[in-house]
Parts: structure tokens; C-alpha cells; sequence
């Protein structure tokens, strides 16, 4: 099954997020059926940022979601760098530096809305 991306419904869901207070596009690189796109957001509280990072080709969109304050904290992605992860290529690396299996499946936007609640977890973790 082809994956499918649109850039605004990405923003649009993230813009309706109560605990983001900016939305900013930082790349669009786009080349016949193949684009680069790098989103960044700013979180309530602020000292927290959602960068989002999508490289579409024909054959299958690669992406990236990472949350960091001064450095990284978590990250999801699907790069094929961990094979023998049960849902290959999908993978989260946590805050203990453990790469872990990941709920993602690529499909971007109920990817979008597992990041954003699994992200004030992690966010309420490092405020207590």
C-alpha cells in the first residue's frame, strides 16, 4: 500500500495541539513525486521542541519525530538500521538510550496523534 503525505493536514493536526504554541516549516524540498520536509514546534512549556522530519520518495515516505530541549530526549523513526526489532523498521529510542519497538506504522496521520500523547508523557515525566 502506497503511503500517503500532505504537508498542511500534518500542520493543520499540530495547530490543534493545546500544548504547542508554534508551528514552524523549516524545509520543503520538493522534486516531482519525491520532497524533503522538516517541521519544527515549540511546546507549552517552551523549553521543549517536536522537530518532525519526512523524506517522501516514490516508493515509501521515511520520517522522523524527535523531541529535545538542550539535547535529544526521545525519537521515533523508520530508518532500516535496526533489523531484528520485532516492527522493523519502525523504532523509538527512548531516554535510557534503549531502542525499543514502536506503535508507529508510517501512516502520518495517526502517527501524529500517538506522538503527540506520547510526548506529554515524557514531557510530564521530566516536569516532576
Amino acid at each position: 500500500m502506497k503511503q500517503r503525505f500532505n504537508l498542511f493536514e500534518v500542520i493543520s493536526i499540530l495547530k490543534e495541539s493545546e500544548f504547542i504554541s508554534r508551528v514552524e516549516i523549516k524545509t520543503i524540498d520538493e522534486i516531482h513525486e519525491s520532497g524533503i520536509y522538516k517541521v519544527r514546534c515549540s511546546l507549552i512549556p517552551s523549553k521543549y521542541k517536536l522537530e518532525r522530519r519526512f523524506v517522501k520518495t516514490q516508493e515509501q515516505i521515511l520520517y522522523s519525530y524527535q523531541l529535545f530541549s538542550n539535547t535529544p530526549i526521545v525519537r521515533w523513526d523508520n530508518s532500516p538500521h535496526y533489523p531484528k526489532i520485532k516492527t522493523h523498521p519502525h523504532h523509538f529510542h527512548a531516554d535510557d538510550g534503549v531502542i525499543k519497538e514502536s506503535e508507529l506504522t508510517g501512516n502520518v496521520v495517526p502517527d501524529i496523534k500517538k506522538i503527540l500523547y506520547e510526548i506529554t508523557k515524557v514531557i510530564v515525566k521530566y516536569e516532576c
